[in-house]
């Protein structure tokens, strides 16, 4: 990971205001983002999913469900929620007010050095060696971070992956990416770009 000093990076009240009233909207607004570990840039946000609380039945709080192991979720917005499927830990981020219970999954992220190896949520906790123990943290006091870095030129939008219920929300499209990264998980490799070109110039 590129070694950068980042002090606590600042999100603006528009972040903070956007992630405690619109899910869909914070997922779209993380791409783009860099992810900071201790001061250090772990790489930018390139794929996220929302996941919509209660009424979601793709989401882990669907219909009220409550437990010791998605507590996380029913946290106020701007923590974190990590979670354990098929052995890999999955990084959402906790949307909306205490026990709404709506989070964004953050699936992939584009590395400084361009490696493929952070290209998909599971592939990204291991990188970036993201666990349990970051479950419940808050961004005011994690060394988990988040930081302003560019805009998307594109964001596209698909149905989420690897949903396993079988109603209309296995279609709703709620996964969020950079249009043409080839840093984006289980995308065609046709027609896509460099990475730069995938970003508006500042």
């Amino acid at each position: 990971m590129e070694k950068s000093c980042y002090n606590q990076p600042m999100l603006s009240r528009d972040f903070q205001k956007l992630i405690e009233t619109d899910t869909v909207a914070a997922a779209r607004a993380l791409l783009g983002m860099q992810l900071i570990l201790n001061g250090q840039k772990l790489g930018r946000i390139v794929e996220t999913e929302a996941y919509l609380g209660s009424q979601d039945s793709a989401c882990h709080s669907a219909g009220g469900r409550r437990s010791p192991k998605n507590e996380s979720m029913y946290l106020p917005a701007g923590h974190w929620y990590v979670y354990q499927i098929y052995g890999y830990q999955m990084l959402n981020l906790v949307t909306k007010a205490e026990n709404v219970a709506e989070a964004v999954l953050i699936r992939a992220l584009e590395l400084p050095d361009g490696r493929l190896i952070a290209n998909g949520p599971g592939k990204l906790t291991k990188y970036a060696g993201i666990d349990k123990r970051f479950d419940g943290q808050s961004l005011a006091t994690s060394s988990l971070q988040l930081a302003y870095d560019l805009t998307p030129n594109q964001i596209a939008s698909r149905p989420r992956i690897g949903v396993t219920c079988t109603d209309a929300w296995r279609e709703e499209r709620l996964g969020f990416y950079v249009a043409g990264n080839r840093h984006v998980s289980k995308v065609p490799k046709r027609g896509l770009l460099d990475d730069e070109d995938t970003w508006k110039k500042e």
